[in-house]
């Protein structure tokens, strides 16, 4: 029973826990990782950190953007088959423009995000199948994104970096919807991670385009000790659509990729230390005038 207990969630990412909104990371709807021991609620604190050069090819404007985010999150289980996940971040945005040397700096609250989920299988905790090797579990989420961060995009200033997904939110309510299936085997898995994002229109007349996100992650539990270690390599992706000024297409917006990921967890007692990465295999971003670069996320969580 206890390696059914390792249960094993990857969820929006949110490399979330690493993915980041395909222009810049302001409406990035997050891969989680891999999250502590599921049958436990937690509570922790995690940090990610992506890169992209924009505006390439333009002598004026060509840019290196980086995005820093210290998040707190949380699981807890009001009902036994509820789960309800938290996030709380603290952004911190910078950007590097190489003509003038110019730098840009917003720091400040992000949008908060709240989701529940409603576990729809789960044979990890049906006693009547302990000895069956193979095991499931589907869930399926919803939530609301809360406009929490500042946002006071410009186009028509100057002096403000011209990337609406550099403010510290999106200035609109969005629903995230999410289905996670983990298929486990003894010690090994697989994870499917399905997200798509409803954004909505913020009191400028943005609209962030709506965005599917895609996570595939195989993992493999070792025992050592007391700890359990957790290592994981899949792929994440996502595409989106161009996004709305006033109804008008922003055509310098949308688009695709898809990144390599990896990571290992490791769980001793109540504790809980995360670190992955991503590394982009293939993209085509707001018309190839963006550029993702690798990332990586770092988490402790304290599971009670």
């Amino acid at each position: 029973m206890k390696k059914f207990s390792i249960l094993v969630l990857i969820l929006f990412a949110s490399f979330e826990s690493q993915a980041c909104d395909i222009c810049g990371c302001v409406n990035g709807g997050s891969f989680f990782g891999i999250l502590p021991q599921g049958h436990l609620q937690f509570a922790g604190i995690r940090y990610r950190q992506n890169s992209f050069d924009s505006h390439i090819g333009s002598t004026l404007l060509e840019a290196q953007e980086t995005f820093r985010t210290t998040e707190l999150w949380a699981r807890l289980y009001p009902l036994p088959k509820v789960q309800l996940m938290a996030f709380l971040p603290y952004q911190q945005n910078e950007q590097n423009r190489f003509y003038d040397d110019f730098k840009a700096r917003l720091e400040g609250v992000g949008d908060s995000r709240v989701l529940v989920y409603y576990n729809l299988l789960n044979t990890f905790v049906d006693t009547t199948r302990l000895h069956q090797q193979w095991n499931h579990q589907l869930m399926a989420g919803f939530g609301v994104k809360a406009p929490l961060g500042d946002y006071h995009y410009d186009q028509y200033d100057v002096a403000e970096v011209a990337n609406a997904n550099f403010q510290l939110g999106t200035g609109s309510w969005d629903v995230p919807l999410n289905l996670i299936y983990t298929l486990k085997k003894h010690d090994a898995g697989l994870n499917i991670n399905l997200m798509y994002n409803i954004n909505g229109t913020n009191d400028n007349g943005y609209h962030f385009a709506n965005q599917t996100l895609l996570s595939l992650l195989a993992f493999r539990s070792v025992y050592i000790g007391n700890a359990n270690l957790v290592i994981s390599a899949g792929t994440n992706s996502e595409i989106k659509g161009q996004d709305l000024v006033n109804g008008e297409r922003n055509e310098f917006t949308g688009g695709w990729y898809v990144n390599g990921a990896a990571g290992v967890d490791l769980y001793w007692k109540k504790f809980g230390l995360s670190i992955n990465g991503q590394l982009p295999i293939a993209q085509n971003l707001s018309n190839q005038e963006l550029k993702l670069n690798q990332g990586f996320a770092v988490s402790l969580s304290r599971m009670f």
